[in-house]
């Protein structure tokens, strides 16, 4: 979920920075905000999607140009130069720490050298509140008596808690026991139907520990699709998740599919052949999109994860102001947390988001 806002806080700025009705009261403004739109743009792969660290950059980048949008009647008529050196002293902090996080390789937390779509893990920064425990058990409950094939789908708006769960779910003692090594895919930043395809089974094969050098070779696609298929029965009872997935495509399709024909093989065999379906295995999938959850996975194996109660979100708020300010003098009345609650929506990520970033607007004034 880090990763999901500050995908979208980058974006919103490279939106900005490339409207052709914004104009910078200041040349040097203008040129930090093009060396760091350079920087998304040049090292994409970095940046697709960038870490959870960057976030309070980010949203003080946002809250930058937000004011030099306000203030821009302002600046043509008279000189605000005390606000305009202000905005340029954190550009620039904001172009040093993002350098720092491209150079330091922060986001390098997949074990994949292939791709920069493969696991992208959520920070550690979920409630301790037990909102997800219906959830997660159901889930539980479905995987427990599998020895055949089960395909899980979990979907909801941005921010819901998807990949969260998917997480507990993983780090669940029962499954822990069932499924020795589970395989994280994260399918975030292939956002076309085209870009569903083999490039999936190569992350999966890698993540099993294949040859590096030879899945950058050029491999013929029926080859991939069935050293996965041996390498999985290899492992019996394997466990996959597909994180984040936006699309999927004629390939990449109803895992739940059985080719009991044997099918051809002088045609290319599909994602969901590569996956054995007697030998206990499960994938669980999560995505914005329902529509792609169900093809995946059939709607009776769907599980919807909408906005929260008004109540509990209030909570959240509580957990996480009080976490990051507890040793600050400021009161967090409740007043204050109704306050962020109500601008959350139901959102839980926006609610932690937002607490955070005014709990270290608090710690810095203090």
């Amino acid at each position: 979920m880090a990763s999901d806002m500050a995908e979208f806080l980058k974006e919103n700025f490279l939106v900005s920075v490339q409207d052709s009705e914004f104009t910078s009261p200041s040349p040097t403004i203008n040129s930090l905000l093009n060396d760091i739109k350079n920087e998304f743009i040049e090292n994409k792969g970095f940046w697709s999607p960038p870490p959870a660290a960057s976030l309070s950059d980010l949203y003080q980048m946002d809250h930058v140009i937000a004011e030099c949008r306000s203030n821009k009647r302002i600046f043509s008529k008279f000189s605000r130069l005390d606000l305009v050196r202000t905005n340029e002293r954190v550009l620039n902090n904001i172009k040093h720490n993002l350098l720092s996080m491209e150079k330091s390789e922060v986001n390098a937390n997949s074990t994949s050298t292939l791709y920069s779509s493969c696991m992208y893990l959520t920070i550690n920064d979920t409630p301790t509140l037990s909102v997800f425990d219906m959830e997660i058990e159901k889930i539980v409950d479905w995987l427990q008596p599998n020895d055949g094939f089960k395909a899980i789908g979990v979907h909801g708006m941005c921010g819901t808690g998807k990949t969260t769960v998917a997480k507990r779910v993983l780090n669940d003692p029962r499954v822990r026991r069932k499924y020795e090594k589970p395989i994280w895919v994260c399918l975030y930043d292939l956002k076309s139907r085209e870009e569903m395809d083999i490039r999936i089974v190569k992350e999966i094969l890698e993540l099993l520990d294949d040859d590096p050098d030879l899945l950058t070779e050029e491999p013929e696609d029926n080859w991939l699709v069935n050293k996965l298929h041996d390498k999985l029965m290899a492992q019996k009872k394997y466990l996959i998740v597909l994180d984040g997935v936006w699309h999927c495509n004629d390939w990449f399709n109803d895992l739940l599919y059985v080719d009991e024909s044997g099918g051809d093989t002088s045609k290319v065999l599909l994602f969901s052949q590569a996956l054995p379906k007697h030998t206990g295995g499960a994938v669980i999938v999560t995505s914005r999109q329902k529509e792609v959850t169900t093809k995946l996975v059939h709607e009776e194996n769907l599980i919807h994860l909408g906005p929260w109660d008004d109540t509990i979100l209030k909570e959240v708020v509580k957990e996480y102001l009080k976490r990051h300010v507890f040793k600050s003098p400021v009161e967090i009345t409740q007043e204050k947390i109704d306050c962020v609650a109500y601008h959350c929506h139901g959102n839980p990520f926006v609610a932690a988001t937002l607490s955070g970033w005014i709990a270290e607007q608090i710690t810095k004034k203090v």
